[in-house]
């Protein structure tokens, strides 16, 4: 359903006026709707001989939606880039969002629609996935395990979440621009890093302002702590760890600047559209009761879950423990994403929505597991080395051992 606020946006960025962009988008909609019940009814066996190509799920789509287009084409609330099939609450949270619709304007203009969108996914994914590769190299990773981080990415829901012709794709790919940026900072290459970090941060919050937010303010509070760490066991503030910490706050406050000036949607304004769900029904009058309540049952569901089917916290523990292991300035920062996609998640705990909403912590095992890997590699080739200095083979005469 978010697709088609992105579709429309991206027709009005083209000149398209407000309601034939919102129509073509719905379109685009009903359609998909028809295409999945028709897929739906030819693997069922009691609808595969009698379906009717999933006809009647799209006109029933079309009828409800057109109702509410022409219900709000009058209404004068609707501005900006905000579609007319839904309320205007929502569609406003969706028109702050300008960087995904214009990023797949070229794909859709040589593709068309349905192929544009998909081409899109393709190509941030592929490029997300280049990033990886370089920011595991930078970090000294060896291009066997860094190629292991690019699969890794394609394999967990970071991949799967890119390709949806939605904007959590696009997101990942600057925040990782953005986490290479980080360690050039790190390894002492301050004016590129810090010129990176902030256009990708920059880029990120055109895309999604509120999960940028909770990313950056994620790598500043874990690089904070690390810094806090370092100080009370050595006394000791490390320049680059200093740096990157005053560049990610600025961004947070900065960015939090331009949301209140902007007047931009606020975590307020999420919770009530998700306590009234989606604005259908009345905002509850205890809000911050009813929202703790449904995060509570979230929660334990999710962990119900998690311990049923354990890889996934197996695969964060391992990339918490690579990560930290390896490099632990950066340890701290890939954790602090991971927690953001916790916080994010725990914003919106719906379980209608899946494990989207999360798929920022799924960047700890992407980075950490190679990281693992290539810190026990290179300790055992240690060891093996020491072995063969310190243990020459018997037999050899004394001035010859010295060789060894």
């Amino acid at each position: 359903m978010d697709t088609r606020q992105y579709v429309a946006h991206a027709y009005m960025l083209q000149g398209v006026g407000r309601e034939e962009a919102s129509r073509r988008a719905l379109e685009y909609y009903c359609d998909s709707a028809r295409v999945a019940a028709a897929r739906r009814a030819n693997a069922d066996l009691a609808t595969y001989r009698n379906g009717d190509g999933g006809n009647s799920a799209y006109r029933k789509c079309v009828a409800a939606m057109e109702h509410t287009v022409e219900a709000n084409s009058q209404r004068t609330d609707v501005t900006g880039y905000m579609a007319l099939f839904s309320d205007p609450r929502i569609s406003g949270i969706f028109a702050t969002r300008p960087a995904y619709p214009a990023f797949t304007i070229p794909f859709v203009r040589a593709f068309g629609l349905v192929r544009g969108l998909w081409a899109a996914g393709v190509a941030v994914t592929v490029l997300a996935g280049g990033l990886v590769v370089l920011t595991l190299r930078r970090l000294g990773v060896s291009v066997p395990l860094a190629l292991l981080g690019q699969v890794l990415y394609y394999a967990l829901p970071t991949g799967t979440d890119s390709m949806q012709p939605m904007c959590e794709g696009l997101l990942l790919c600057v925040l990782l621009g953005g986490v290479l940026g980080c360690v050039r900072i790190l390894q002492g290459r301050i004016p590129s890093g810090v010129a990176i970090s902030l256009a990708a941060f920059g880029a990120a919050a055109c895309v999604k302002y509120a999960q940028t937010l909770l990313a950056v303010a994620g790598i500043a509070g874990m690089t904070a702590l690390f810094v806090f760490v370092r100080w009370v066991r050595r006394r000791e503030f490390p320049r680059p760890e200093w740096v990157l910490l005053a560049t990610t706050a600025a961004f947070v406050i900065a960015l939090q600047l331009v949301i209140v000036t902007l007047g931009l949607p606020s975590t307020r304004a999420s919770v009530q559209e998700l306590m009234s769900v989606h604005y259908n029904k009345a905002v509850p009058p205890h809000l911050l009761h009813e929202f703790l309540r449904l995060n509570l049952a979230f929660w334990r569901e999710w962990l119900r879950d998690a311990l049923v089917q354990p890889l996934g916290l197996l695969l964060l523990a391992a990339g918490a423990w690579g990560a930290l292991r390896h490099h632990r300035s950066f340890g701290f920062l890939i954790v602090g994403i991971a927690a953001a996609g916790f916080v994010n998640q725990a914003g919106h705990p719906e379980v209608a929505m899946g494990p989207r909403l999360l798929v920022m912590a799924s960047l700890l095992p992407v980075c950490g597991i190679p990281l693992l890997i290539e810190s026990r590699t290179g300790r055992q080739d240690g060891k093996r080395g020491q072995a063969l200095k310190v243990l020459p083979p018997r037999g050899l005469p004394a001035p010859e051992r010295q060789l060894y």
